[in-house]
């Protein structure tokens, strides 16, 4: 997910202060965490965040794209969650802050504006959460896989140079797509094929291209429900859920 441009700027300014910041700038697939560590908070301070889990095989499945300002690790006034599996990876040349939980909470308990930044950082990302949540256990996996791609479109889409619509910022494999859906590769790559034969979507290894955002909207149908389509209305306005992977 992504947070809008100006609750971001807010939120890194603020945080870029604090006393206990540390900067970490790093290349892409490099590992940010491996584990779950108490008293550690990670921002996205620019580019891009897989959030994953290590399986059997030492493989990372990616099951959540982060963006600008997103906050993942022991999160301020929130439950630990000792996720031993868990791992966050840089997607692209990615830029973190790495914060105290103590310092962010004692900041947020001083200042009333920062205290309302996070309140809606985290509205953002339990909205996120619950969406995923809703679409995950009711859609048809053809209504999930194209609601991923359309909340992509918010963070880059722009006119494809290879065919009419417009080109992801984005390169995402059958497998990336596969593990955030929860869907075996198999089952997703026929239901791409078929997007594709329809004339919906293009895509090669460099690239995806959604060539009907009205064909794609009408799959997506009754997981839309809820939200506000006028944000559907054009790649600039798209709502921020997903984000784009370099």
């Amino acid at each position: 997910m992504q947070i809008p441009a100006s609750l971001a700027t807010d939120f890194l300014m603020v945080a870029g202060r604090l006393r206990t910041a540390r900067r970490y700038v790093l290349k892409d697939k490099a590992l940010i965490s491996g584990a779950f560590i108490p008293g550690k908070v990670h921002i996205v301070e620019s580019g891009y965040v897989r959030l994953g889990a290590t399986q059997a095989d030492g493989h990372h499945a990616t099951r959540a794209l982060l963006g600008e300002a997103s906050i993942f690790g022991d999160l301020p006034f929130c439950p630990a969650s000792f996720d031993q599996n868990g791992v966050a990876i840089a997607s692209g040349e990615t830029h973190i802050l790495e914060l105290d939980r103590v310092a962010i909470e004692t900041a947020v308990r001083q200042d009333e504006a920062l205290r309302q930044i996070l309140l809606e950082i985290y509205a953002l990302q339990f909205q996120f959460l619950d969406r995923r949540l809703q679409w995950h256990f009711i859609a048809p996996l053809e209504k999930r896989i194209v609601a991923v791609l359309l909340d992509l479109m918010c963070f880059g889409g722009k006119p494809c140079p290879h065919h009419s619509g417009y080109a992801l910022d984005i390169r995402l494999t059958h497998q990336d797509l596969s593990e955030i859906v929860l869907a075996a590769r198999s089952n997703v790559t026929p239901i791409l094929n078929d997007l594709r034969a329809q004339n919906v979507i293009a895509y090669s290894r460099a690239y995806i291209c959604l060539r009907s955002l009205d064909a794609l909207r009408q799959i997506v149908g009754g997981v839309a429900e809820g939200r506000d389509t006028s944000l559907w209305s054009s790649p600039a306005q798209y709502p921020p859920m997903y984000a784009r992977t370099k």
